[in-house]
């Protein structure tokens, strides 16, 4: 796979971050978005590589025609492969830049959620999300060893999966999660609020920290919080619109649906006893203090390893680029500890 192709599973995560869908009709792409979402650097982008991204998808739909659940990110490799679960909204393409930094020679498929593709039903219980998964990824690998991979609140229903697995004789080597959300957290108001208000903070904290002067932050600082009037005009408006296609578009309603669903069945989730080898990736040694309480997890796993990033990791966004390679590395560092 040439390395531009290996890029395409990239644009396909900021599509879909952005309820941007793309699908495949015959030889044309197809494209649905939210009013304000495609921007001309996506646009450009479809156009141009069209041919590429056509030959990903057919690739991808080939190989999850009898598990739909499994998403290739990369298929080849001699190590053990990785199986790993995104965060709430469900995107599988979450993984593609840790899949492909961590390189040629590691398996990695991403595991998308029933009710993902606007046609099945999502699940309301982190258990039947887990045994979901835990019958999809047998019947494409019958044996194991298995890593299964969890990210922010997927590390809810990656913990759980390889429960599962173990309980039904299956190896699972290692469950490795990436910044895990506590699913008390969505049951306590006060460390929830902080938590998303430290994550609509930390991409401006980021950009002041690559201003050269302290005169220079300043001014950026007053020009984000400047006509506070049109700013909540335009906050508004962008929820008008955000309304009217999730309810018109079959499409945002089902992944706004699978959302709200998540949410419920990490609530409803209480995590028992795991024995086997547990590594818990954070973006930062802060992020121990922050609203995703991932110390909780030693109540359950107390033998968990710590790995830390380093300090400017950008929290939410630790599995994309510029932090990718950082926090593959974190990983490699697991697995040499093994070795």
């Amino acid at each position: 796979m040439t390395t531009e192709v290996m890029q395409i599973p990239e644009l396909l995560a900021g599509l879909a971050l952005k309820d941007i869908k793309v699908w495949v009709e015959g030889d044309r792409l197809r494209c649905n978005a939210p009013a304000g979402a495609l921007t001309p650097e996506f646009r450009d982008q479809l156009r141009d590589r069209k041919t590429e991204i056509i030959g990903f998808l057919n690739m991808a739909a080939a190989a999850t025609h009898q598990q739909p659940a499994i998403v290739p990110l990369q298929l080849h490799g001699k190590r053990t492969p990785i199986y790993a679960v995104p965060g709430h909204i469900g995107v599988p393409f979450s993984f593609s830049a840790l899949s492909k930094r961590l390189g040629d020679d590691q398996p990695f498929f991403a595991l998308q959620p029933s009710g993902f593709d606007g046609k099945s039903e999502p699940m309301d219980r982190v258990e039947d999300i887990a045994g979901y998964f835990a019958d999809q990824i047998t019947e494409y690998q019958p044996t194991g060893p298995y890593i299964i991979a969890g990210y922010c609140s997927g590390g809810a229903t990656a913990f759980e999966l390889a429960r599962i697995l173990k309980q039904r004789g299956a190896e699972v080597s290692c469950l490795a999660l990436f910044g895990p959300l506590d699913p008390g957290t969505y049951r306590e108001i006060p460390r929830l609020l902080y938590f998303f208000a430290r994550r609509r903070a930390d991409p401006l904290l980021r950009e002041l920290a690559k201003l050269p002067t302290f005169g220079a932050r300043v001014r950026y600082f007053f020009s984000r919080f400047r006509n506070p009037g049109k700013r909540v005009e335009a906050l508004m408006t962008r929820i008008r619109d955000s309304k009217g296609p999730a309810t018109a578009d079959p499409v945002l309603a089902s992944r706004a649906r699978l959302k709200a669903t998540a949410i419920t069945a990490l609530k409803r989730y209480k995590p028992v006893s795991y024995s086997g080898r547990v590594c818990i990736f954070l973006p930062n040694k802060a992020w121990l203090r922050s609203g995703a309480a991932p110390h909780r997890w030693l109540q359950v796993a107390p033998q968990a390893e710590f790995y830390y990033g380093p300090e400017d990791c950008n929290g939410p966004l630790m599995l994309e680029e510029p932090d990718a390679p950082a926090i593959a590395e974190l990983y490699r560092q697991s697995t040499q500890k093994v070795e």
